[in-house]
């Protein structure tokens, strides 16, 4: 059974976690309930969390969302519904994931991060492919993935072009697609001042590298210097691919978004 804990201070969601009456049978133990950051650190001393809910005030969740950044950046983070329905849809959400990472955890190849990275990774694939519908279910997953990034700020698309065709590439790395994007992700993906650069290697063999700035970190960068800064950290990263794994690769064009949730499908912008 997975353990839960719910902070929440909101007649409306207690209510809604009340109506739940056989938690066993959705696999999980009745949850820890606590109502604000006091009572958060004292059952996170006390018990073990597989999934956290947050139910407070703006400035309470941000307060938490830090530390829990800090002290447990592999717990997810699930919504709290507000009705019955709402409560064990998201339930499942969370379940779907933890039987996810637990099954491949046992494999002794992977571990909680690793198996939260993968899952990331392959979610931003569908956020840059435009199947993720609502700017909701965005940021939702975000939470529940534990992604450090913003969605709410803007962020830029850089597209990446190959000297080889997509196929002669894959013949030249043994493990095919798979290898191609380690590779990618030990010359691109990182964190620079306070920009997190995602690239992403996608089944028609686009590139995509998604910068975007993370959460809680205060930059007083531009759209134009954050532009110039990435352009000149991607040169630099092509140039690396050239000379460790002997690819040639190019910028062929970069987009500006005002936010992640314009690649949503209930904006305009995407």
């Amino acid at each position: 059974m997975y353990k839960l804990l719910l902070v929440s201070d909101q007649e409306d969601v207690l209510n809604a976690f009340s109506r739940i009456q056989n938690w066993e049978l959705i696999g999980f133990k009745p949850p820890h309930i606590r109502h604000d950051y006091e009572g958060m650190l004292d059952s996170l001393a006390k018990h073990h969390a597989d999934g956290i809910c947050l139910a407070v005030s703006h400035e309470q969740e941000e307060l938490m969302l830090a530390y829990l950044q800090e002290n447990f950046p592999k717990v997810s983070i699930f919504e709290a519904g507000r009705t019955e329905e709402e409560v064990l849809r998201y339930l499942n959400e969370l379940k779907a994931l933890l039987n996810k990472i637990h099954a491949d955890f046992y494999n002794e190849r992977s571990n909680t991060r690793d198996v939260l990275q993968v899952c990331r990774h392959d979610y931003f694939k569908k956020v840059i492919n435009g199947q993720v519908k609502s700017s909701d279910d965005l940021h939702r997953n975000m939470k529940l993935l534990r992604s450090r990034m913003d969605a709410d700020r803007p962020c830029l698309l850089i597209e990446i072009d190959q000297s080889a065709p997509y196929d002669k590439l894959e013949g030249r790395w043994h493990y095919g697609k798979d290898r191609l994007e380690v590779a990618l992700r030990t010359s691109f993906a990182g964190d620079l001042n306070g920009i997190h650069i995602l690239p992403t290697i996608h089944s028609d063999g686009r590139i995509l590298v998604l910068a975007c700035p993370l959460h809680g970190v205060d930059t007083d960068m531009t759209v134009d210097k954050m532009t110039a800064m990435l352009t000149t950290y991607t040169a630099d990263s092509i140039q690396h691919m050239k000379e460790f794994f002997g690819l040639d690769l190019h910028i062929t064009g970069i987009r500006v978004y005002p936010a992640l949730t314009a690649l949503c499908g209930d904006t305009d912008e995407a």
